[in-house]
């Protein structure tokens, strides 16, 4: 059993359209999505009716949920923090516009997880979320020796401990998902933890759109495959500008040049 998963597109039609066209040439048995389809890009309608038309298996992502449900700013919020919610509130508006009532309608129906499983032993299933097993928020990071590594720095510091709230009620022999956008795998207790990265709004100083190709393999359970895919990251660009969604600036500033 071959699977692709893709995740966190965030509206970008030019790289999505490479990221499936890649994934049909490896010809996978399904095709996933894990969430974060439209917010931050210039063409989330398209996005959304590609995605929907080419992927057997759709979760939502935080910001698919911002889009049907804006997100408060709290009073205790500080300036940068009410900033930035306005910003996604802002963007939300736009992105419903863009998408119509039932295109929202479909993305709010969208299950937070989907399970697959190729034996009947759930301690082999790949469980399919966004971020985490609990919600679409937590994230789950790098190990220390990955990050030192990988970018160069230790940003973020979490034991294997500080993971058990999250997952030690989930049984599964991997998890995959997305929402922090850099591709890397850790294992924790007997759970691979498979973040496949993003398509789009890439956090790794990698500017090429990328996902995972999971395999199942009886008596060697399961691998995962990280596809980096080339795409014209110029022509996006050059389509937000000419597009203008809200906070333009800030949304160019988010793509690698």
């Amino acid at each position: 059993m071959r699977i692709a998963i893709y995740s966190d597109v965030h509206g970008n039609l030019t790289a999505l359209q490479t990221v499936l066209a890649d994934i049909k040439k490896q010809a996978p048995d399904l095709i996933a999505f894990a969430g974060d389809l439209c917010l931050m890009g210039a063409r989330p309608k398209a996005c959304l009716e590609l995605a929907k038309a080419e992927t057997d298996i759709l979760v939502y992502g935080n910001t698919d949920e911002y889009i049907h449900a804006p997100q408060p700013v709290p009073d205790d919020a500080t300036e940068a923090q009410r900033q930035w919610r306005e910003m996604f509130n802002e963007l939300a508006a736009w992105t419903r516009d863009q998408l119509g009532p039932e295109n929202v309608s479909w993305l709010q129906r969208l299950p937070f997880s989907h399970r697959v499983s190729p034996t009947a032993v759930s301690q082999a299933d790949l469980l399919i979320v966004h971020a985490n097993p609990l919600d679409v928020n937590q994230v789950v990071f790098p190990t220390d020796d990955f990050q030192a590594e990988q970018l160069g720095e230790v940003k973020w510091t979490q034991s294997d401990e500080d993971l058990r709230p999250l997952l030690q009620n989930t049984t599964a022999g991997i998890i995959a998902f997305g929402h922090l956008h850099i591709p890397n795998m850790r294992q924790w207790e007997n759970t691979i933890l498979a973040n496949i990265s993003s398509v789009n709004l890439p956090a790794d100083g990698d500017d090429r759109a990328k996902y995972g190709l999971l395999t199942w393999r009886k008596n060697e359970g399961w691998t995962v495959e990280k596809r980096l895919v080339t795409y014209n990251l110029h022509q996006e660009r050059e389509l937000l500008t000419f597009i203008k969604p809200p906070h333009l600036e800030q949304l160019l500033g988010n793509m690698l040049k």
